[in-house]
């Protein structure tokens, strides 16, 4: 059987963008299409393993790990290890339903132009086909994205713009109306964020109080930051905590394209607050 080199790119490029997609939607993942398209040129040119000779099952199933470790490191990135492995241990599962099914139709039923080998799909088309497919595939992701974009909006997830320490980060923030945190002295609110999301912008001499070391400030009482850090009491479903925070030089919501200046504190947590949708939670602010 005759096997077009751009036909198999093409196809396994389509192939491997949506499974990317897929795992995208069900691991709730904000990813930028630029990452899906370069992973996706990746994973089609690791089609050509079709030409190889037939590879051992184990070997095979070697191959197609790493290569999906590979797919889902361009794709995601790395944020922390339990999500860098429930992204690949989905990513691999969607992949060996897709192996299954294809390697099923292939030896039951052998549809013509078809050919499977090594993990790797091929189907003879048509350019017709092709150029139709390619536009059912865009509109697919068009509906996709929308869908994504009304879940998003609909659990009010915020941009949000911190200043400190002469440095600024813009973080993805949960809106919960429960959140009446303040800081019991001013009566400011106060948001809940992850270190991993915030500690670029912290001082170096902060980064053992935002630790966990809550004894720094009567450690350090000559820092200059000290009058922009508190402790914050907690209540939580696991019990009572307290957590560092800090007063921002500068703070703005940003949402519908329009900026909301607040003066909050902001707590900061070592404990993962999502699976990486937003990374902070946020009360009032106006």
């Amino acid at each position: 059987m005759a096997i077009y080199l751009d036909i198999l790119l093409i196809l396994n490029l389509f192939i491997d963008y949506f499974l990317l997609l897929s795992s995208a939607v069900l691991m709730k993942r904000d990813v930028k299409k630029r990452r899906l398209i370069f992973a996706s040129i990746f994973g089609s040119f690791s089609s050509l393993l079709i030409f190889l000779p037939s590879l051992h099952p184990i070997l095979m199933f070697l191959v197609k790990f790493l290569i999906g470790v590979f797919l889902v490191l361009i794709a995601f990135g790395y944020k922390t290890r339990a999500i860098f492995f429930k992204t690949i241990l989905l990513f691999l599962s969607e992949n060996l339903i897709f192996i299954g099914i294809m390697f099923f139709l292939w030896m039951f039923f052998s549809p013509p132009g078809m050919f499977w080998k090594n993990g790797v799909t091929y189907v003879s088309i048509s350019p017709i086909i092709l150029i139709l497919g390619t536009l059912v595939a865009y509109f697919l992701t068009c509906f996709i994205n929308f869908a994504i974009s009304r879940r998003i909006e609909n659990k009010k997830i915020y941009s949000v713009k911190i200043e400190f320490n002469e440095k600024n980060t813009t973080i993805k923030a949960l809106y919960d109306s429960g959140n009446c945190l303040k800081e019991p002295f001013s009566g400011k609110s106060v948001f809940i964020c992850e270190y991993s999301a915030i500690f670029k912008i912290l001082p170096e001499s902060l980064i053992k109080f935002f630790c966990g070391s809550v004894n720094y400030i009567s450690e350090s009482k000559n820092c200059e930051y000290n009058k922009f850090i508190r402790l914050i009491p907690c209540d939580t479903v696991a019990g009572c905590t307290i957590l560092p925070a800090f007063l921002p030089q500068n703070m703005v919501v940003l949402h519908n394209n329009v900026e909301y200046p607040c003066e909050c504190y902001v707590a900061v947590t070592t404990k993962k607050i999502s699976d990486g949708e937003y990374s902070a939670i946020i009360g009032d602010f106006r």
